[in-house]
Parts: C-alpha cells; structure tokens; sequence
C-alpha cells in the first residue's frame, strides 16, 4: 500500500497542541496552587496579593504559550524534511519512505511502537523520534489495511477499533 502524505505548519500545530495542553494545564494548575499557598502564608495584605496573583499569573500563562508556538515554529520549519510530500509504502516486512531530497525504509521489527489517534498513525523509531502519517491521506479501507499490517507485524501497537 502506497500514500503520499504532506504535513503542514497547522498540521503539526494543531498535533503538538493536542498532545501537550495536558502538560500546559496541570502546569498553569500548579502555579495557581503556588500563588494561592503563598496567599495564604502571606504576611501582606491580601489585596496586595491579590494583585500579584492577578497580573502575574495569567502573563506566565500567557508566556508560556508564545513560547510553546515559537519553539514548535523553529522545529517546523528547521526540518526540512518535515515539510516534504512524503509517500510511504507499506509492506509486511517493511515501510519506505521517499521525500523530495531523501528515501529510506526499516523493518517492522525496528519499530519501537506504533499510536494510532483520531487523525494519525504515530510510528515510533525510538522513545522520541517518530514518523507522523497524517490519516486524512487515507481511505478508509487503508487504514484497515495498515492496522492489519501493523497487528501482523508483532509491533507494540496502541490503535483504534473502529
């Protein structure tokens, strides 16, 4: 089975987003627990910190979802590789991959895992490193088709039912 695929900025925005606003909110959460301990244990007048808590907090907040969009940026558009059409082909034994300035292909049995979610295929080559196959590529005959392959494989697998 072939697919040729094409990952955009919002694409990769909108993946990293979804997997990191838990981080994000048990953080901001956190934080909020910090300054409404530190309310409590203040010897300051309670409006004051009030004050505090009311300007500083959401400015963290808000920091730290420029910074998260900037860093994701940077890595989007420093891998050039990323923002390629790339066509993968998938067999029993192995999966292709050929972009416009590269090709490669590993055996199912280097695979560290695979994730299948709501919009993509997630195949692991290591703890961190990962090749992203956005579903909507697919047909949904396909995507049967390459849970079939991957089952068969004997890969570590986390995939949908349906």
């Amino acid at each position: 089975m072939t697919v040729k695929t094409h990952i955009s900025f919002k694409d990769f925005l909108n993946f990293n987003i979804k997997n990191s606003l838990p981080r994000i909110i048990i953080f901001s959460l956190v934080l909020l627990l910090f300054f409404v301990l530190n309310f409590y244990n203040s010897e300051n007048g309670s409006n004051e910190i009030y004050k505090y808590v009311l300007i500083w907090f959401p400015a963290i907040v808000i920091f730290i979802f420029i910074r998260s969009y900037l860093s994701l940026k940077n890595a989007f558009y420093s891998n050039l590789k990323i923002q390629e059409e790339i066509i993968y082909t998938f067999t029993a034994e192995k999966v292709q991959t050929r972009g416009e300035t590269f090709e490669s292909d590993f055996a199912w049995s280097t695979v560290y895992k695979v994730r299948e979610d709501r919009n993509w295929f997630l195949i692991y080559q290591t703890k961190t490193v990962m090749n992203m196959i956005p579903k909507k590529y697919f047909s949904e005959n396909e995507v049967s088709e390459l849970r079939t392959l991957i089952r068969n494989s004997g890969v570590t697998a986390k995939l949908l039912k349906n």
